[in-house]
């Protein structure tokens, strides 16, 4: 956000999605036998919460040694890591007795219909994400930098970089995410203490392990919006698409349009 006239037309366009927003929220919470009826235990709470917990000593880590340049290895590595996590998230589910296909409802009964809610969600939730994030931004100073996959999109035009970075935040990452954030935090959450609860949390965490402090707000009022597209929907491939969505817009926009990304 670089302009007063940018602040401004976001607000008007926010007060306008609003509308839509309001009525969208009492949507996705107005029937919750839409949700999963997984029952979670103690076993999935201690295996979860360390998952949790290495995505956030990463973050803290990343925090404290401050701006890191991202090179191709870097992002290999990540594309590998976070593959490895849902391979061990998926094997500690079924070695439970867990079905991940029912647990998360992966089985969806009209895709027609509920991919529509995708694209609707990212149109309602975008101008609350991106004012949020612009806002940040503003209140953090011109010096502030960009989250370093970013950057290094924005720096390389080589196709391997764009394909890595591609792969990993367009595939990788929400698989992931998605399984362990709304997949499996929010519904060990919301089992135990609500949904209000489990949205107000699994997006603090799910801001938090970024560690990038400018982008947090952007990135808790898009963890709500994935939140409550999965409560719609019952599916976790409702939150997988539309965060996959939102990433590849960013990767676009990252390499079409540098100046409008925060």
């Amino acid at each position: 956000m670089n302009s007063p006239a940018q602040l401004v037309f976001l607000i008007v366009l926010a007060a306008v999605a609003g509308v839509f927003a309001r009525r969208a929220i009492i949507s996705s919470l107005a029937d919750p036998g839409r949700f999963p009826a997984t029952r979670w235990a103690w076993p999935e709470g201690v295996f979860v919460g360390a998952l949790v917990t290495f995505f956030l000593w990463m973050a803290v880590a990343s925090v404290a040694r401050g701006p890191v340049a991202v090179d191709l290895k870097t992002v290999l590595t990540s594309l590998a890591l976070y593959g490895a996590i849902c391979i061990l998230l998926i094997g500690f589910l079924v070695s439970r007795g867990l079905n991940p296909v029912e647990a998360f409802g992966l089985r969806w009964r009209s895709w027609k219909t509920e991919w529509l809610c995708i694209p609707c969600a990212l149109a309602i939730a975008f101008p609350f994400i991106y004012l949020a994030q612009g806002l940040s931004y503003m209140v953090s100073g011109p010096e502030t930098n960009p989250q370093p996959i970013v950057t290094f999109l924005v720096e390389n035009s080589g196709w391997q970089a764009r394909l890595a970075v591609a792969l990993v935040a367009i595939v990788a990452a929400p698989v992931t995410e998605e399984l362990i954030f709304r997949g499996c935090l929010y519904g060990l959450t919301r089992q135990f203490a609500g949904r209000w609860a489990g949205i107000f949390f699994s997006s603090v965490v799910f801001a938090l392990i970024h560690g990038h402090l400018a982008s947090l707000p952007g990135l808790l009022v898009l963890s709500v919006a994935l939140t409550l597209v999965y409560e719609r929907t019952g599916s976790l491939w409702a939150s997988i698409g539309l965060h996959a969505l939102f990433n590849g817009l960013t990767v676009v926009a990252a390499i079409l349009w540098p100046n409008l990304v925060p």
